[in-house]
């Protein structure tokens, strides 16, 4: 697989990914309102939806990690194939060995450079997405009742 398709499908994924966590978010909190509207078991439903968003954010950035480590994984098998194949074609052609040490030497450096662009990139999407559901849930959870009492 090439890195540029690695990275096309990894911004597709965590687009949609982003767009479905908000959009079950959002569900959730509507759901919440409309619960403590009809008074379902004279219970405030609106502060536990906001602990459902804090969930979801938390399980999120945990499925966020999983990810980051998946694709780690992915890079380094293509580091071991790369490597491979370059040994292979350095003893073909009999190359000296500085030569053979730059040419190993340069598949590891662009390995680590990849693998630290695949960080940023998750650590940026990650924080993010949810820190936005983490503040998001934690104030509806915490003023959800005073907020519904007080427009209501």
């Amino acid at each position: 697989m090439s890195d540029n398709k690695l990275e096309v499908e990894t911004g597709v994924i965590r687009k949609v990914q982003h767009f479905s966590i908000w959009l079950i978010s959002i569900l959730v909190i509507a759901l919440g309102v409309y619960l403590t509207m009809i008074e379902f078991c004279n219970i405030e439903w609106l502060t536990r939806s906001g602990c459902i968003v804090v969930m979801l954010g938390i399980w999120s950035g945990m499925g966020g990690i999983i990810e980051e480590g998946l694709l780690s994984s992915r890079l380094d098998v293509q580091r071991r194939i790369a490597l491979s194949r370059a040994k292979v074609k350095l003893r073909k052609i009999a190359a000296p060995e500085e030569y053979a040490e730059k040419e190993l030497e340069s598949i590891e450096s662009d390995h680590e450079r990849k693998v630290e662009d695949l960080r940023n990139k998750f650590r940026l999407q990650l924080g993010i997405l949810e820190v936005s559901l983490l503040l998001t849930g934690t104030f509806i959870w915490g003023f959800g009742d005073l907020l519904f009492k007080l427009s209501f």
